[in-house]
Protein backbone atom coordinates (compact mmCIF):
# COMPACT_ATOMS: atom_id res chain seq x y z
CA UNK A 1 0.00 0.00 0.00
CA UNK A 2 2.90 2.22 0.73
CA UNK A 3 3.76 2.97 -2.86
CA UNK A 4 0.00 3.33 -4.25
CA UNK A 5 -0.51 5.29 -1.32
CA UNK A 6 2.19 7.89 -2.03
CA UNK A 7 0.75 8.56 -5.71
CA UNK A 8 -2.71 8.71 -4.13
CA UNK A 9 -1.78 11.38 -1.66
CA UNK A 10 0.73 13.71 -4.68
CA UNK A 11 -2.94 13.52 -6.84
CA UNK A 12 -4.79 14.19 -3.89
CA UNK A 13 -2.99 17.41 -2.84
CA UNK A 14 -2.59 18.26 -7.04
CA UNK A 15 -6.53 18.13 -7.42
CA UNK A 16 -8.99 18.82 -4.88
CA UNK A 17 -11.47 18.46 -7.48
CA UNK A 18 -10.48 14.90 -8.32
CA UNK A 19 -13.47 12.02 -8.05
CA UNK A 20 -14.20 8.70 -6.03
CA UNK A 21 -14.16 7.29 -2.32
CA UNK A 22 -10.88 9.41 -1.82
CA UNK A 23 -11.52 12.67 -3.02
CA UNK A 24 -11.37 15.76 -1.07
CA UNK A 25 -14.43 17.07 0.77
CA UNK A 26 -15.71 20.32 1.48
CA UNK A 27 -19.19 19.37 3.05
CA UNK A 28 -19.44 19.92 6.79
CA UNK A 29 -18.73 16.58 8.27
CA UNK A 30 -22.39 15.96 9.77
CA UNK A 31 -23.16 15.49 6.03
CA UNK A 32 -20.84 12.76 5.53
CA UNK A 33 -21.32 11.36 8.69
CA UNK A 34 -25.13 10.75 8.26
CA UNK A 35 -26.47 13.90 10.37
CA UNK A 36 -23.97 13.08 13.40
CA UNK A 37 -22.53 15.63 15.60
CA UNK A 38 -19.76 15.62 17.94
CA UNK A 39 -23.72 16.21 20.41
CA UNK A 40 -24.42 12.89 18.98
CA UNK A 41 -21.20 11.11 20.27
CA UNK A 42 -22.54 7.46 20.86
CA UNK A 43 -21.63 6.00 24.36
CA UNK A 44 -18.89 2.92 24.03
CA UNK A 45 -20.26 -0.34 24.09
CA UNK A 46 -20.22 -2.10 27.65
CA UNK A 47 -16.82 -3.89 28.24
CA UNK A 48 -16.10 -7.85 26.98
CA UNK A 49 -16.83 -9.22 23.58
CA UNK A 50 -17.37 -6.70 20.58
CA UNK A 51 -20.21 -7.47 18.49
CA UNK A 52 -20.00 -6.15 14.44
CA UNK A 53 -22.54 -4.02 15.94
CA UNK A 54 -20.11 -2.12 18.55
CA UNK A 55 -17.10 -2.19 16.40
CA UNK A 56 -19.79 0.08 14.05
CA UNK A 57 -20.25 2.48 17.18
CA UNK A 58 -16.65 2.79 18.75
CA UNK A 59 -16.16 3.77 14.42
CA UNK A 60 -18.41 6.65 14.65
CA UNK A 61 -17.51 7.63 17.63
CA UNK A 62 -14.04 7.63 16.82
CA UNK A 63 -14.30 9.54 13.49
CA UNK A 64 -16.47 12.17 14.71
CA UNK A 65 -13.95 12.70 17.87
CA UNK A 66 -10.97 12.64 15.10
CA UNK A 67 -12.58 15.24 13.55
CA UNK A 68 -12.99 16.74 17.22
CA UNK A 69 -9.45 16.69 17.67
CA UNK A 70 -8.38 18.18 14.38
CA UNK A 71 -10.61 20.97 14.65
CA UNK A 72 -8.77 21.54 18.49
CA UNK A 73 -5.57 21.18 16.64
CA UNK A 74 -4.22 17.94 17.77
CA UNK A 75 -2.69 16.45 14.95
CA UNK A 76 -1.76 13.53 16.59
CA UNK A 77 -4.74 12.35 18.97
CA UNK A 78 -6.91 13.15 14.84
CA UNK A 79 -5.21 10.44 12.74
CA UNK A 80 -5.11 8.12 15.62
CA UNK A 81 -8.89 7.96 16.13
CA UNK A 82 -9.16 8.29 11.94
CA UNK A 83 -7.33 5.46 12.29
CA UNK A 84 -9.08 3.89 14.73
CA UNK A 85 -12.78 4.60 13.20
CA UNK A 86 -10.75 2.45 10.06
CA UNK A 87 -9.77 -0.64 12.05
CA UNK A 88 -12.49 -1.63 14.38
CA UNK A 89 -14.87 -1.52 11.13
CA UNK A 90 -12.59 -4.06 9.42
CA UNK A 91 -12.28 -6.20 12.83
CA UNK A 92 -16.02 -6.29 12.56
CA UNK A 93 -15.95 -7.39 8.55
CA UNK A 94 -13.16 -9.86 10.52
CA UNK A 95 -16.32 -10.81 12.78
CA UNK A 96 -18.91 -11.56 9.97
CA UNK A 97 -16.45 -13.53 8.56
CA UNK A 98 -14.85 -15.67 11.03
CA UNK A 99 -11.28 -14.39 10.41
CA UNK A 100 -8.97 -12.92 12.79
CA UNK A 101 -8.42 -10.05 13.87
CA UNK A 102 -6.08 -9.68 16.59
CA UNK A 103 -3.28 -7.82 15.47
CA UNK A 104 -2.12 -4.81 13.12
CA UNK A 105 -0.89 -7.81 10.67
CA UNK A 106 -4.04 -9.26 10.98
CA UNK A 107 -6.66 -6.29 10.61
CA UNK A 108 -4.01 -4.92 7.43
CA UNK A 109 -4.77 -8.57 5.93
CA UNK A 110 -8.50 -8.23 6.26
CA UNK A 111 -8.22 -4.73 4.65
CA UNK A 112 -6.42 -5.72 1.75
CA UNK A 113 -8.22 -9.24 0.94
CA UNK A 114 -11.62 -6.86 0.95
CA UNK A 115 -9.63 -4.69 -1.03
CA UNK A 116 -9.10 -7.11 -3.75
CA UNK A 117 -11.80 -9.23 -3.21
CA UNK A 118 -14.27 -6.21 -4.07
CA UNK A 119 -11.75 -5.03 -6.80
CA UNK A 120 -11.92 -1.75 -5.22
CA UNK A 121 -8.29 0.29 -5.01
CA UNK A 122 -10.10 3.28 -3.92
CA UNK A 123 -10.57 1.46 -0.32
CA UNK A 124 -7.30 0.33 -0.18
CA UNK A 125 -5.36 4.25 -0.32
CA UNK A 126 -8.24 4.96 2.28
CA UNK A 127 -7.44 2.40 4.46
CA UNK A 128 -3.35 2.75 3.44
CA UNK A 129 -4.09 6.61 4.00
CA UNK A 130 -5.60 5.98 7.69
CA UNK A 131 -2.67 3.83 8.67
CA UNK A 132 0.13 5.47 7.13
CA UNK A 133 -0.37 8.93 8.06
CA UNK A 134 -3.26 8.65 10.88
CA UNK A 135 -1.85 6.03 12.86
CA UNK A 136 2.26 6.57 12.22
CA UNK A 137 1.57 10.42 13.27
CA UNK A 138 0.70 9.43 16.08
CA UNK A 139 4.44 8.11 17.12
CA UNK A 140 5.99 10.21 14.78
CA UNK A 141 4.44 14.21 14.90
CA UNK A 142 5.29 14.60 11.25
CA UNK A 143 2.20 15.41 9.22
CA UNK A 144 0.75 18.56 9.42
CA UNK A 145 -2.90 19.97 10.16
CA UNK A 146 -4.15 19.78 6.28
CA UNK A 147 -2.84 16.19 5.83
CA UNK A 148 -4.36 14.70 8.93
CA UNK A 149 -7.63 17.00 7.56
CA UNK A 150 -7.03 14.55 4.27
CA UNK A 151 -6.54 11.58 5.93
CA UNK A 152 -9.32 12.35 8.51
CA UNK A 153 -11.27 12.99 4.84
CA UNK A 154 -10.43 9.95 3.26
CA UNK A 155 -11.81 7.52 6.21
CA UNK A 156 -14.75 9.94 6.50
CA UNK A 157 -15.99 8.62 3.05
CA UNK A 158 -14.73 5.21 3.81
CA UNK A 159 -16.74 3.97 6.55
CA UNK A 160 -20.17 3.66 4.83
CA UNK A 161 -18.45 1.24 2.58
CA UNK A 162 -16.79 -0.86 5.06
CA UNK A 163 -20.27 -0.67 6.99
CA UNK A 164 -21.85 -1.58 4.13
CA UNK A 165 -19.67 -4.52 3.19
CA UNK A 166 -19.79 -5.65 7.09
CA UNK A 167 -23.53 -7.02 5.57
CA UNK A 168 -22.77 -7.48 2.15
CA UNK A 169 -22.24 -11.33 1.09
CA UNK A 170 -19.08 -12.43 -0.08
CA UNK A 171 -18.38 -12.48 -3.49
CA UNK A 172 -16.39 -15.58 -5.32
CA UNK A 173 -12.52 -15.44 -4.82
CA UNK A 174 -9.56 -17.64 -6.42
CA UNK A 175 -6.41 -17.86 -5.13
CA UNK A 176 -3.92 -16.50 -7.56
CA UNK A 177 -0.75 -16.02 -5.90
CA UNK A 178 1.50 -16.72 -2.67
CA UNK A 179 1.01 -13.80 -1.16
CA UNK A 180 -3.27 -14.62 -1.20
CA UNK A 181 -2.30 -17.61 0.13
CA UNK A 182 -0.36 -16.74 2.93
CA UNK A 183 -2.99 -14.04 3.84
CA UNK A 184 -5.30 -16.76 3.71
CA UNK A 185 -3.70 -18.84 5.53
CA UNK A 186 -3.37 -16.20 8.36
CA UNK A 187 -6.60 -15.29 8.47
CA UNK A 188 -9.02 -18.48 8.47
CA UNK A 189 -5.58 -20.70 9.95
CA UNK A 190 -5.98 -23.42 7.09
CA UNK A 191 -2.77 -24.23 6.30
CA UNK A 192 -3.85 -26.23 3.71
CA UNK A 193 -5.10 -23.28 1.32
CA UNK A 194 -3.32 -23.18 -1.71
CA UNK A 195 -3.01 -21.47 -5.43
CA UNK A 196 -5.97 -21.78 -7.54
CA UNK A 197 -8.33 -23.09 -4.83
CA UNK A 198 -11.69 -21.02 -4.95
CA UNK A 199 -14.67 -19.60 -2.81
CA UNK A 200 -17.37 -19.09 -3.69
CA UNK A 201 -18.18 -17.10 -0.26
CA UNK A 202 -14.55 -15.49 -0.26
CA UNK A 203 -13.42 -17.78 2.20
CA UNK A 204 -15.30 -16.43 4.94
CA UNK A 205 -16.04 -19.09 7.75
CA UNK A 206 -19.12 -18.02 8.59
CA UNK A 207 -21.17 -17.74 5.59
CA UNK A 208 -22.27 -20.79 2.80
CA UNK A 209 -23.01 -20.76 -1.03
CA UNK A 210 -26.52 -20.62 0.65
CA UNK A 211 -26.01 -17.29 3.06
CA UNK A 212 -25.05 -16.65 6.02
CA UNK A 213 -24.64 -19.25 8.34
CA UNK A 214 -26.96 -20.14 10.91
CA UNK A 215 -24.12 -21.28 13.41
CA UNK A 216 -22.67 -17.07 13.19
CA UNK A 217 -23.25 -15.01 15.67
CA UNK A 218 -26.26 -12.60 15.16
Amino acid sequence: WTTRLGRWYATKRAASGATGLCRSLRRPARDRLGGFQMADLPPLPDLGFQSPDDRRTIGRRFILQARDYLEKGDRLQAGEKAWGAIAHNLKAIGEERGWKHGSHQQIENIGRQIVVEFENPELGNAIAEAFQNGHRNFYENHRTIEEMRITIEAAEEALPLLEALQRASPHSFTITSNTQVRRLRALTDNEELQIGETSPVGFSLKHSSDGYDSTSET
